[in-house]
């Protein structure tokens, strides 16, 4: 049974993850499998801590200025999106398709910076963190460059499902990943989309992992060539700026 905090946890980041499109209780209760009145309390407490903002009875609610605030506070990987914002906004312009910076923490994948070039795609950071660590292509990434029991105890944690087919079993696993690390990137079409990712590296130590993704029609050879052109020479430009912030 999920614990008051859990539930109001829940109810908070979807909230966030629909915003600016408002979410009434109903949709929230029938969502998040809840009660109705349990979500009715949850936004009271959320609304009158400044955490949510009431469109109306009808519309339900948005986030709230006291999440803008306390982003600002923390300045969280404050290095890491000052120098990586402007360049995803220039490649997202340039590629014309969504551009993101990403990290690991514990065990959840994080999107910290999203940008989409391409207006004909809806493409939106919809969870605060996911499990996806090995059905994504900056997750590759990242675990490419982590200890191996790492790698592994978090690789025994997934759902078959949750696997990119490059990462069908433990021996593949880790050809992949010296293949990831030897050719600086990775890269494959994933369903409906091609997706890819570059490490960017500071001072000799993994930092983040930079991604892209565009839509099947477009993962031709010679496109393919050209995202990754670009990606990998804008890693090694934010990562010489990391090592500048460095000094």
């Amino acid at each position: 049974m999920l614990k008051v905090v859990d539930k109001t946890f829940k109810v908070l980041e979807a909230i966030v993850a629909a915003s600016p499109q408002p979410l009434t209780p109903k949709h929230l209760a029938e969502a998040l499998d809840l009660t109705v009145s349990t979500v009715s309390h949850i936004l009271k407490m959320l609304l009158e801590s400044g955490y949510i903002l009431q469109i109306s009875r009808q519309a339900g609610y948005v986030a709230g200025p006291k999440l803008t605030v306390l982003g600002n506070i923390a300045n969280f990987e404050d290095k890491l999106l000052t120098a990586g914002k402007p360049l995803v906004d220039r490649i997202a312009e340039n590629i014309q398709d969504a551009v993101l910076l990403s990290r690991v923490y514990g065990h959840l994948r994080y999107v910290l910076y999203l940008k989409n070039g391409n207006p004909a795609r809806e493409i939106k950071v919809r969870h605060a963190g996911t499990r996806d660590l090995y059905a994504t292509a900056t997750g590759l990434v990242e675990m490419a460059y982590r200890p191996w029991n790492e790698q592994l105890s978090l690789y025994r944690a997934c759902s078959a499902n949750a696997l990119l087919p490059d990462a069908a079993n433990e021996e593949s696993l880790q050809k992949l990943f010296v293949r990831i690390r030897k050719d600086g990137f990775y890269t494959t079409q994933k369903k409906e989309m091609g997706i890819f990712a570059v490490p960017v590296i500071s001072n000799g130590v993994f930092s983040a992992a930079l991604g892209c993704n565009i839509p099947a029609s477009r993962y031709t050879a010679q496109h393919v060539k050209k995202v990754l052109k670009i990606l990998i020479g804008a890693a090694a430009e934010l990562s010489t700026a990391l090592d500048v912030y460095a000094i």
